[in-house]
């Protein structure tokens, strides 16, 4: 590792978060343009009409893409073996945020197994 241990958390930091965010914003503007049945191409450039149009299809691009940025910075500075563990508990993040936030049925085995995969994902630390 080349950079300082608080400048790799940070760009973890900002990796789950802008990505959460990014993940939930952009599934609440899907949620908001509608079930496409997208039999035709018409169906297709509707949907892609719709999308285009709605706010929050941007303001969730802007999050992936400050995620993918910090990502980046990240892999160029600390090993890949550390980055994406560490940035596992975006399962956890999302999770609650469609419980709470989308209001989205979260069953007991949804719970136990991003608990499972995020701290699998944690084993890889050691």
């Amino acid at each position: 590792m080349t950079a300082s241990l608080p400048t790799v958390v940070a760009l973890i930091a900002g990796i789950v978060v802008c990505g959460t965010l990014g993940d939930l914003t952009l599934s609440r503007t899907m949620k908001q343009v509608g079930q496409a049945r997208l039999q035709t191409w018409r169906d297709a450039l509707g949907l892609a009409w719709r999308t285009l149009r709605a706010p929050g299809f941007y303001v969730g691009g802007g999050c992936m893409a400050g995620a993918f940025v910090a990502l980046l910075a990240a892999l160029s500075i600390a090993p890949v073996s550390l980055v994406e563990p560490a940035t596992s508990v975006s399962f956890v993040l999302n999770t609650l945020g469609a419980r709470f936030i989308l209001k989205e049925r979260v069953n007991r085995t949804r719970w136990v197994g991003t608990l499972l995969v995020t701290g699998g994902a944690y084993l890889l630390f050691f």
